[in-house]
């Protein structure tokens, strides 16, 4: 098993590396074909960290390996896996998302996230007057938009309420009752170029005119604060659930509650009773969480109300069944690092994205000199008529048509190229008034449209990063191929081998002899003393509860369990033998175990074990096969290589 998980966490390092090389830096030949030791060594130095076993460290070990992969690599080719149409489809489906990381203004992006970050620490409380125009409106409706939006903005300086004014002017189908008050709101509530505007507004002060998708704006910004703290609780979960009905899930969070009005530690009866396991291991502990994080609005609402570190609230009941929440502490709220891959994936959902992109299109236009060529511009106002944005259009027959519109280095781009653009893009129309606009709008679309492909097509010669990366997956995708179609499909396709190899070595597949016991545990050792000689006076649980719990006071809580021999959760000093009692010390309780049932050792079933036979079959097919790869294929190590290699890679 150690050998082959090494294999697979190796698979990620063990991808196509190119390095300039010596024909005397051979270190291995397949069938001829030269492996550099400098390929060898990277991979081995850049994950020699991330081996915890020493074992694993071997340089003999580790060359097995590497030439396993690179043996996969040779037959995979050799089926011809690497010409099939779905390995070159998802290659080229990925080579596009990985893309997109690439197509980017990273310092552009990065300050947007700080921004975002900043502004997302406080909340603004203000009001708004809109004048609606459409993005692509004749020049006419634009000026009367802004003359209006100024008029408006004129009143409210000169001493009118903006309230009043909001109901007279706002096109916001709101204002007439709120005014223009649009309530706190913090980052990402708004559109960008609004949200910009409010940040950038003292409170009081009224924003000059701006423009978004719905027309035109001013905003005042009345008031403004820091956002709330975030909060880390501890809570006891009592799951209601096919095994818990809602009236006993209820009565055990009750017991639980008189345990800790007694004085045990919230922790403890954590770690002991509650269902929520993730949580229950550090003692009911939850990662810290802001307003809105949860979803819970009642469990969010308690948690945030507890004022006191240690504070222990009611019992509340949530959809997920009952809890007890601990107050563990407060804090401001998360740093920037620890929000920002978050925040990462807001802007480039948000239209910020927008600025980004910009701003990466105009590094380009720098990059391959590209300047804007106004007499194409110029043309294509004269030879498209008005009628373009309500009839077909037909491209005219002109010589002007073959010439160059913009070159990106070797290959250009002709007039005729943009015509045809124009023509594709004539159902893009609707909305638009004026024609120019649209010609203006195409040219900047074409234009970086154009550079966006040339740049990703030719990733691999710009960016050695890019190349590295699409080569790793390249082959990593072959290999999964190769080893799902020779390994992973024959436990599927082959049953009758895999139950054959089971029944072969079945006796590996044994479950240690089990034990069925009863556990109760108090803070009381006394109780448990009581406990022990009634138990051993054969009375019942429910005759031990209601001898001991009385009053509605719980002073022990039963549970039955299971251990099984040789197990970490197997208790240290228990007795193999039914009807023994142990009795265990805690940090707040005392817990007596007691062995109702002893079932034997047995040999697991087929169905029961099936994954780890199918696991192990797998192993032993995989093994089989790379011995026949070894004979197909000649290998041959330099050994005068090797012990250099050795001795370089000496740690």
């Amino acid at each position: 098993m150690r050998k082959k998980s090494l294999l697979f966490f190796l698979g990620g390092v063990f991808l196509t590396l190119t390095y300039a090389q010596e024909p005397k830096d051979v270190l291995f030949t397949i069938d001829n074909s030269p492996v550099y030791i400098s390929e060898f060594k990277k991979v081995y130095l850049k994950n020699i960290d991330l081996v915890k076993d020493d074992s694993q460290k071997n340089v003999d070990e580790y060359l097995d390996l590497f030439i396993n992969y690179k043996l996969k690599l040779k037959e995979a080719k050799k089926l011809g896996l690497d010409k099939k149409e779905s390995y070159l489809k998802e290659l080229d489906g990925y080579r596009k998302q990985l893309a997109k990381g690439y197509l980017t203004d990273t310092k552009t992006s990065d300050a947007l996230i700080k921004e975002a970050y900043d502004r997302s620490l406080e909340r603004i409380h203000a009001s708004h007057i809109l004048i609606t125009v459409k993005p692509n409106a004749l020049e006419k409706d634009t000026i009367a938009a802004y003359e209006k939006i100024i008029e408006a903005r004129n009143k409210i300086i000169n001493g009118d309420s903006f309230d009043a004014v909001a109901k007279a002017y706002s096109q916001d189908p709101s204002a007439i009752k709120n005014g223009g008050d649009l309530g706190w709101f913090s980052a990402f509530r708004m559109v960008y170029p609004f949200e910009d505007a409010a940040f950038k507004t003292k409170v009081g002060e009224v924003s000059e005119p701006f423009r978004t998708q719905f027309g035109y704006h001013i905003v005042k910004v009345n008031g403004r604060e820091k956002k709330r703290e975030e909060v880390t609780v501890a809570h006891i979960m009592v799951a209601i659930n096919g095994n818990r009905t809602a009236e006993e899930a209820k009565s055990r969070v009750q017991e639980i509650n008189q345990q800790l009005q007694q004085g045990i530690s919230f922790a403890s009866l954590a770690k002991q009773y509650s269902d929520d396991p993730s949580t229950a291991i550090n003692g009911g502990k939850i990662r810290r969480f802001g307003q809105g994080a949860l979803n819970s609005e009642k469990f969010e609402k308690t948690a945030f109300s507890l004022t006191e570190k240690n504070e222990i609230s009611e019992p509340i009941q949530t959809k997920y069944g009952w809890h007890i929440i601990q107050l563990i502490e407060k804090h401001p709220p998360k740093t920037f690092e620890e929000q920002k891959e978050e925040l990462t994936k807001k802007v480039k959902r948000d239209s910020r994205s927008k600025l980004v992109t910009a701003s990466f299109i105009n590094s380009l236009k720098e990059k391959y000199a590209i300047n804007r060529n106004e007499e194409a511009v110029s043309y294509f106002k004269k030879i498209v008529p008005d009628t373009f944005l309500t009839t077909e259009w037909n491209i005219p027959e002109d010589k002007n048509l073959e010439k160059q519109f913009f070159r990106i280095k070797e290959k250009g781009f002709s007039y005729m190229d943009f015509a045809k653009f124009l023509q594709n893009n004539q159902g893009r129309v609707a909305g638009y008034q004026d024609v120019s606009v649209f010609l203006e709008e195409m040219y900047d679309r074409f234009e970086s449209s154009s550079l966006l492909e040339y740049y990703e097509n030719h990733l691999e010669e710009d960016n050695p990063d890019f190349a590295s990366v699409i080569g790793e997956y390249r082959d990593g995708l072959l290999l999964f191929d190769l080893m799902e179609s020779k390994i992973w499909n024959v436990s599927k396709t082959d049953s009758v081998g895999l139950k054959k190899f089971y029944e072969i070595q079945k006796d590996k597949y044994t479950q240690n002899e089990t034990y069925k016991v009863v556990k109760a545990s108090s803070s009381k050792p006394e109780v448990i003393t009581k406990v022990e000689k009634l138990l051993k006076a054969q009375k019942s649980i429910e005759e031990i509860k209601k001898e001991i719990n009385k009053d509605d006071i719980v002073l022990v809580i039963f549970s039955e369990e299971e251990f099984i021999k040789g197990e970490d959760t197997f208790p240290k000093d228990l007795s193999p033998e039914k009807g023994k009692i142990m009795i265990t010390e805690g940090e707040s309780f005392v817990t007596l175990i007691m062995i109702k049932e002893i079932l034997p050792s047995r040999i697991k079933t087929f169905e029961e074990i099936k994954g780890e036979v199918i696991n192990d079959f797998q192993e032993n097919v995989e093994e089989l096969w790379l011995n026949q790869l070894r004979t197909k294929y000649s290998v041959k190590v330099n050994k005068k290589i090797l012990k250099r290699a050795k001795k370089e890679l000496s740690i």
